[in-house]
């Protein structure tokens, strides 16, 4: 059995990389002419938007004074006034790791460099966003020119981890026959080790290459031994959290990129007591990052919908025209339930206190996470700007992200559960044809937030949608319109290009009906889910 759905997962990957391979190049030719005006060349020359590079994007600028300045802060309380409480203590400690350049590896990115506040915890820039999509990592890229991007970046859009700490631990429901829960696009940050998927998706990005870039978690942990708020650590987590003995060469290890060569796995060479008390320093770190995540500086329940719920607004008519689509006509309550509506989706829809089974709404909530924890595959085309799709020739040191170049195929959760070094339960791989091409169902909440109105975001895992009114647009109107080949004149208006992959496609959404009115109706009322609103 198992033989088998992995030779399907195969013949699966096999089939969309045959199909997409052709148009992958035209795509790809398409791109390098659109992109090589102007006085960068994006989606390849990255570094001259970055600080310091011949064009630096004032979003960016703005972001690394604000991640310079919220760390500077934090330590300040620490050392000056820090809190008594252990709930307080260890939300500042979470803070002031989010904001912590020196995790990567030429400190230079921190967490809150690709998740920022003022965007609802996503990418930082309005010109990058859409055109990068993925936020760059730490590590430059100085042997390559022409097609290929000059830093390293990832394959898919800077997740929101705002009301992340609110997913469950990932499992599988053999009645609904879904995955509910974990963190990141792909639930690979289970939390099944930790009994929280919010802080092992903290683990995840100081050792990727293509974020922060360190070669083994001890890095981590030594960054923390030297931190000015290292003592302020050990009085939470207990004075063994740095008992470690570092080898002489750990400097220079840790400032050399990863990932680390595969005949030695851990460059930081440790005894087994001391990778063991690493290790444990390690998960420290990272549920402290998960306890700010959770605290009302990141989640705070706080727009004019939960305002509106609790009584103390009214929405305006075009906003409750929207809710009223939002759980009936548009079908968005059936993924993205908000505890009120009557979404025929199957399964058990929790927010923090909300309870939906089998369709039926047993208990509401008054703060919702709208999202079901589930996966779906919307029917997204191949998103071509993307620059991982270029990364594929060695870099300096040798690392190639992407070998399969533009015919790479993000297989999202089916991906995930046939990979045997991130799928900590093999009989989950069985299942694996049956999520190819899913991606985890997002928290609506902060969807719109914004620095400026004329900030531009990008919107799915791969961020090939630029608006709220793409996203309804297409949500309503895929499979009403014809498919066009990318680049056409109406494409995202009046033809959409054929899926990326169209294996497990949701059919629920694709053509909902609604009128261009009921559309602005339905942004409107998605507009009410941003933070920070004051009556």
């Amino acid at each position: 059995m198992k033989y088998r759905a992995l030779v399907a997962v195969a013949v699966a990957y096999v089939f969309i990389v045959c199909v997409t391979s052709t148009v992958s190049r035209v795509r790809a030719a398409t791109l390098f002419t659109a992109r090589n005006t102007g006085s960068c060349n994006l989606p390849f020359d990255i570094q001259c938007y970055l600080a310091g590079g011949t064009h630096p994007d004032p979003d960016v600028i703005r972001e690394t004074d604000i991640t310079e300045d919220t760390e500077l802060a934090a330590i300040a309380q620490i050392q000056r006034n820090p809190p008594r409480d252990l709930y307080h203590a260890i939300t500042l400690l979470g803070k002031a790791e989010l904001y912590d350049r020196s995790f990567s590896v030429y400190k230079n990115v921190a967490c809150a460099t690709c998740h920022v506040a003022e965007t609802g915890f996503t990418n930082p820039s309005s010109h990058l966003a859409p055109a990068l999509i993925d936020f760059p990592g730490s590590v430059k890229i100085t042997n390559v020119a022409g097609q290929h991007p000059n830093m390293r970046i990832g394959d898919r859009r800077p997740q929101t981890y705002g009301y992340a700490p609110f997913m469950q631990v990932l499992h599988y429901d053999s009645v609904q026959k879904d995955f509910y829960g974990g963190n990141f696009w792909d639930m690979r940050a289970t939390g099944l080790r930790l009994g929280n998927p919010a802080a092992e998706q903290a683990e995840g990005p100081p050792t990727n290459p293509n974020e922060m870039g360190l070669s083994d978690t001890a890095c981590v942990v030594y960054a923390l031994a030297k931190s000015p708020y290292a003592s302020f650590f050990a009085r939470i987590w207990g004075a063994q959290s740095f008992a470690v003995h570092w080898p002489a060469d750990v400097e220079s290890v840790c400032a050399k990129p990863g990932p680390p060569p595969g005949n030695n796995p851990y460059p930081v060479h440790l005894s087994a007591i001391d990778r063991g008390t690493s290790n444990t320093t390690y998960d420290h770190f990272a549920e402290a990052i998960a306890s700010y995540e959770a605290s009302p500086d990141v989640s705070p329940f706080s727009s004019k919908y939960d305002a509106w719920i609790a009584g103390k607004v009214s929405l305006t008519a075009s906003e409750r025209r929207g809710y009223d689509l939002f759980n009936g006509k548009a079908k968005c309550d059936t993924c993205h339930s908000d505890g009120a509506g009557s979404g025929s989706a199957a399964g058990l829809r929790v927010g923090r206190s909300e309870v939906r089974i089998a369709g039926v709404l047993m208990a509401a909530t008054t703060e919702p996470l709208f999202t079901d924890q589930t996966s779906s595959n919307l029917g997204l085309p191949k998103n071509y700007e993307l620059p991982y799709l270029y990364e594929d020739v060695p870099d300096q040191f040798g690392f190639t992200a992407n070998a399969a170049g533009p015919r790479y195929t993000d297989l999202g959760v089916g991906g995930f559960l046939n990979d045997p070094t991130e799928n900590p339960n093999p009989a989950w791989a069985l299942l694996a044809p049956q999520f190819v091409g899913k991606f985890q169902v997002p928290t609506l909440r902060n969807v719109d937030k914004r620095p400026r109105i004329n900030f531009v975001k990008a919107y799915m895992h791969n961020g090939y949608l630029h608006s709220l009114e793409e996203v309804v647009h297409f949500y309503n109107t895929r499979d009403k319109f014809p498919h066009c080949p990318y680049g056409s004149p109406g494409e995202k208006i009046s033809c959409w290009p054929a899926p990326e992959i169209s294996l497990n496609e949701d059919q629920t959404v694709g053509n909902l009906g609604l009128s261009a009115g009921e559309e602005a109706d339905l942004v409107a009322f998605l507009k009410t889910l941003t933070d920070g609103y004051a009556p």
